[in-house]
C-alpha cells in the first residue's frame, strides 16, 4: 500500500522575505524623497530673508529722511568792508560767545579813526582855549566895573557933602549942578558895565555849550568808527555752532554782507522729505519718530510745505529742547512720522519688491521644505505690512525676491 505525502506548499516571495519588503519600501521612499529634492532649486539660508508673522500694536508710520535745522539762528552782518586777514574758526565750529571768528582789515577806515581822534583832541584844546579866553573878557570886564564902582563912590560922597555946603551957600550952585550931572553919567555907566558883563556871560555860555557839543560830535565820531573797527573782528555772539561761513583769506567783504550764521545747538527742529505718494497721509500734529544713531527723539509735525520739489513734500517738525543729547544742526536724519494706528493686526517685515495688494510668496516650512501661499496685504508701515489673509501668526515665509521661481511654481528648498 503506496503512502502518500503531502506537496509542501510554497508561501509568496514577500511572506517569506518579510524584512527584505520592508527595506524595499523604505529604499524607494528615499529614492522618491532624493527624486523630489533633486528637482527643487535648493538655496543656501544665508542668501536668503525668512520673516515671521507677529501680532500685535501696528504703528502705520511714513519713512522720512531730512536733516537738524536751528530753530534759533543769530545772523552776522559786516558794518563795514574789509578784506579777510585771518580765519579762525570755519563752518560746523562749536562756538562760546565772544568767540573769534575771523579777522577783517580796512586801511581807510583805521586811517579816519587816526583822524577822529585827532579832531577830538582839537575840539578840547580849542574849548581850553575858550575858557582861557573867556576868564581873561570876565576879568578885564569886571576890572573896569570895580573902577567905575570905585569912582561913583567917591563922586556920592561929594555930592552928599555938596549938597550940604550949597544949602549954605558955601559953594556955587553951579558946582553941585556939575557934580550932579557927573554922578549920574557915572552911574550910567556903572549899569552899562554890569550890562555887558552880563551880557558877556551869555555869550560865553554860548560858546563854551558848542565847544563842548563840538567835544561831544568828535567823541561819538570816534566811537563809531573806534566800534567799526573793532567790528572788523568777527565774534560770536552767542554759544552755538557755525552753520554759515563762507569767509576766505584774502577775500574782500562789502559793507552788509552776510559772514556767518550761528544755530543753536538744543532748540532744534527736523525737516522731513516725504514722498509725495505718501504725503497725504501727513497731517499736522502727528506724532514723529526721529532717529538719531541709538536713540529715539520724539516730536510733532508742525507744517507741510504745499509745494512739490523733485517728488518730494517737506515736513516740519518740532522736537523738545535736546540739552542732554549731542545733535547739530545741518545733521542728516532720519524719521518715521505715525499717521495711524492699528491696535491687533497681523503684520510681517516688508517682502522684497512686492508692492501689490496681494503676492505668492513662499511660506517655510520644516526641514527647509517651502510651499507657495497666496497673501493678503494691507497697510504698509515702514518696515512692516499689515497681513490681512493667508498667513498666520507664527508663519515664516521668504522675503527675499523670488518672483522669477513663484511665476514658475519652481519647487524651493531652503538649506
Amino acid at each position: 500500500m503506496d503512502i502518500q505525502v503531502p506537496k509542501p506548499v510554497r508561501q509568496p516571495f514577500f511572506k517569506r522575505h518579510r524584512g527584505l519588503g520592508v527595506i524595499v519600501c523604505l529604499l524607494v521612499i528615499w529614492l522618491l524623497v532624493q527624486l523630489d529634492i533633486g528637482l527643487a532649486t535648493q538655496l543656501p539660508k544665508s542668501d536668503i530673508m525668512i520673516a515671521t508673522v507677529k501680532q500685535g500694536v501696528l504703528n502705520i508710520e511714513v519713512d522720512a529722511f531730512g536733516e537738524l535745522q536751528s530753530e534759533q539762528q543769530h545772523i552776522i552782518t559786516t558794518t563795514s568792508a574789509g578784506i579777510v586777514t585771518e580765519v579762525v574758526n570755519k563752518a560746523g565750529s562749536i562756538v562760546e560767545a565772544g568767540t573769534l571768528i575771523a579777522k577783517l582789515e580796512n586801511p581807510d577806515l583805521t586811517l579816519e579813526l587816526k583822524r577822529s581822534q585827532q579832531r577830538l583832541i582839537e575840539a578840547k584844546a580849542d574849548e581850553l582855549q575858550l575858557n582861557l579866553r573867556q576868564q581873561r573878557e570876565r576879568l578885564l570886564e569886571q576890572s573896569v566895573l570895580g573902577q567905575l564902582e570905585g569912582e561913583l563912590a567917591t563922586l556920592t560922597f561929594r555930592f552928599q557933602a555938596q549938597k550940604n555946603l550949597v544949602d549954605r551957600g558955601i559953594i556955587s550952585e553951579l558946582s553941585f549942578l556939575e557934580t550932579q550931572a557927573q554922578l549920574g553919567s557915572l552911574e550910567t555907566r556903572v549899569s552899562h558895565a554890569k550890562a555887558r558883563i552880563e551880557q558877556l556871560q551869555g555869550l560865553h555860555l554860548s560858546a563854551t555849550a558848542l565847544a563842548l557839543e563840538k567835544i561831544e560830535l568828535a567823541k561819538q565820531e570816534q566811537a563809531l568808527l573806534a566800534e567799526k573797527v573793532a567790528q572788523l573782528d568777527i565774534v560770536a555772539a552767542e554759544q552755538g555752532v557755525i552753520e554759515v561761513m563762507p569767509l576766505e583769506l584774502g577775500a574782500r567783504v562789502e559793507r552788509g554782507a552776510h559772514v556767518v550764521t550761528i544755530g543753536s545747538q538744543h532748540a532744534l527742529k527736523a525737516e522731513l522729505k516725504v514722498n509725495q505718494s505718501q504725503a497725504a497721509n501727513v497731517q499736522v500734529g502727528q506724532l514723529v519718530k526721529v532717529f538719531s544713531a541709538a536713540q529715539v527723539i520724539r516730536g510733532k509735525v508742525t507744517r507741510i510745505d504745499p509745494v512739490i520739489t523733485a517728488h518730494h513734500v517737506i515736513v516740519e517738525v518740532s522736537l523738545p529742547l535736546l540739552s542732554d543729547i549731542e545733535l547739530r544742526p545741518k545733521q542728516s536724519i532720519r524719521a518715521s512720522i505715525v499717521v495711524d494706528t492699528i491696535d491687533d493686526a497681523f503684520y510681517v517685515q516688508n517682502p522684497v519688491g512686492e508692492a501689490a495688494k496681494m503676492a505668492t510668496l513662499y511660506r517655510v516650512l520644516d526641514g527647509g521644505k517651502t510651499e507657495l501661499v497666496d497673501v493678503q496685504f494691507g497697510q504698509k508701515s515702514g518696515r512692516y505690512i499689515e497681513v490681512k489673509g493667508g498667513l498666520k501668526v507664527g508663519d515664516s515665509i521668504v522675503i527675499s525676491d523670488l518672483s522669477s521661481y513663484a511665476q514658475q511654481a519652481q519647487a524651493v528648498v531652503i538649506q
